[in-house]
Order: C-alpha cells, then structure tokens, then sequence
C-alpha cells in the first residue's frame, strides 16, 4: 500500500506503510493556514527519511549490540553502530484498518528474513486524529518461547519555525535526571545524575538552535509543551506512565526531535547492571507492553495565558 493520509479539519497526517509505520508529515491548520508541526520528509530540502518513526523491540542503542540476558550472551548486528533503534523502521507494516481519520498497522517479525532480534515479536501502532490531539498508541507482544526484555519509543522530529525563519521556540519538560554522556556516543557512562542548567527544561525557557543537545532523561512526568510564541501555536505533551523515559536532542538543523521512551538508553545493559533505572520490561511469552502517546496542537496561547 503506498503512502496513507489521514486527516480531519484541523490535522493532517501522512504514513508510510511500506517503510516502518513512519510518519512523512504532520500538519495543524491554524488560522486557515496549515503549518508544519513536524518537517515534511517529501520535501527535497528537508534531509529526513521521516518525520517520525517508532523504535522497537527496543529504544535508542545497545552499546556495541551486546548484552546479557538470563545468563546468555547476545550479539546484534550493526554492532558498531551501538545497534541503534530497533528493527522496524524500515520495514513493510500491514494496515489492518484504515478510515479518513485512524489507521491500524501491525508488523510480526516472523514475516520478515533476519529480523536483528533474538526473539519473535509483534507490533500493532494505531494514529488517530481526534479535534486538535494526534493520539498514538503501540502495543508489543513477545511471540516467542522464551521471556524477552523490550521496550520501545516514539521519535518525532518538529519543526524549529512554522511561520517565520528564525522564529523563538521554547519547551517545558519535567524529568528527574540524566544519564551522563561522557564517551558523546549516547551510552550512559554512568548512573543517573543531576540536571545541569542547560539540560533543565522544568521551567518553560527558549531553546537556541545553537545549544548542541542529545541527552536521555530519566523520571518523565509523561506532560510537556514545546511552544512558538510568535506562532501563537502551544504543542502540548501526554504520554502514559510506561513512557519513563524522554531522549531530547536539538542539532543546529531547523528541526529537532524530543522522544517519550519506555528504557533508557542502552537500558538491556543498564537492566543486567542490577540498575533499578533501565525502564526495561520483561514479557514473558504471549505477554505485552503498551503505551500512548497524545499531542495536543493549541493556538491562541497568548490571549488564553
């Protein structure tokens, strides 16, 4: 099935079904214009595959693509990469459903040669666009014999300017701590720590394009906000409590991305560690972990504040 659009009155949303489930675009009219919430990915100067994809079985890395688990040592491919992202994102989902404005996809491993994950297992996300909220929803299944850590995310790029280049955008963000990044390849090198002053978003303040972050946090409150106030466009946050986890990362690009997680990263070495942080679920056969995920796009945040 080729590219699935999804829409309302106010939202618009654009799938890819033959290349992970990802999102291509995500638009929000607002004041009869419709704005790029997310980058359109279509578009030749916008340098993304996607402007958003889920990670599954597992978030963001696995140092080296080794870790332990119940005594056994597993090695993935890509290993020199920190194995990064799960197995899905570029890979055919099946749309079980689909009307003008909700989608139902599935993916099952065991349809797919050389899935770099030790055990079978079965994904179903659902989209649906409900007035001015983007609500996500994603379900795992461990389909195996065996038990299996897992975990997964959302990774949602938005767009640094919707109306003027160069426009102020600010986030609010309440976590717990940090995982340092001493080594700068995203393996925490070291337990949980303070914020630093320009990792805390806990109080609603700018973000400058100039400020190079990629960071995992730990204690998401599953709330949030990313604001443009000359916009006057608020994008407001829920994720449910699985989601414990929130990787933010601003490159000097003119987007970047904040990702509601389950684990932390490299969290299947953090959850061997005995480290009470990993987020790491554990799914006996046939068991599953779920999680939601809303965006609430709001406009005249100026005159309601």
């Amino acid at each position: 099935m080729s590219e699935l659009m999804l829409e309302n009155e106010l939202l618009r949303l654009l799938l890819d079904p033959e290349r992970g489930a990802n999102l291509l675009a995500f638009y929000a009219k607002v004041n009869d214009n419709w704005l790029p919430i997310m980058p359109d990915a279509r578009l030749d100067e916008v340098d993304l595959d996607a402007a958003s994809f889920m990670m599954i079985p597992y978030s963001n890395r696995i140092e080296n693509g080794i870790f332990t688990f119940e005594g056994k040592e597993y090695r993935l491919d890509n290993g020199e990469n920190h194995a990064i992202h799960g197995d899905t994102r570029k890979r055919a989902w099946h749309v079980e459903a689909a009307i003008a404005h909700e989608a139902t996809l599935s993916f099952d491993s065991r349809r797919h040669p050389k899935v770099n994950w030790p055990w079978p297992f079965e994904a179903r996300a659902r989209y649906a666009l409900i007035g001015r909220v983007l609500s996500a929803e994603l379900t795992l299944w461990n389909r195996g014999d065996s038990a299996m850590p897992a975990g997964f995310g959302w990774h949602p790029y938005f767009s640094r300017a919707l109306t003027r280049k160069g426009e102020p955008v600010e986030w609010h963000f309440q976590v717990a701590g940090v995982y340092p990044n001493a080594n700068n390849n995203c393996i925490p090198s070291g337990p949980l720590q303070p914020l630093m002053a320009e990792q805390d978003f806990s109080t609603k303040r700018l973000l400058a394009s100039t400020t190079f972050l990629d960071m995992c946090l730990h204690g998401y409150n599953g709330n949030g906000e990313i604001v443009w106030p000359e916009s006057n466009v608020a994008l407001k946050f829920r994720a449910s409590e699985e989601c414990s986890h929130l990787v933010l990362y601003n490159p000097a690009k003119p987007y970047f991305a904040v990702e509601p997680v389950t684990n932390a990263n490299n969290g299947v070495n953090l959850y061997a560690k005995g480290d009470p942080t990993s987020g790491v679920a554990i799914l006996q056969p046939d068991e599953q972990l779920h999680a939601r995920f809303d965006l609430s796009v709001e406009n005249n945040i100026i005159d309601n504040q």
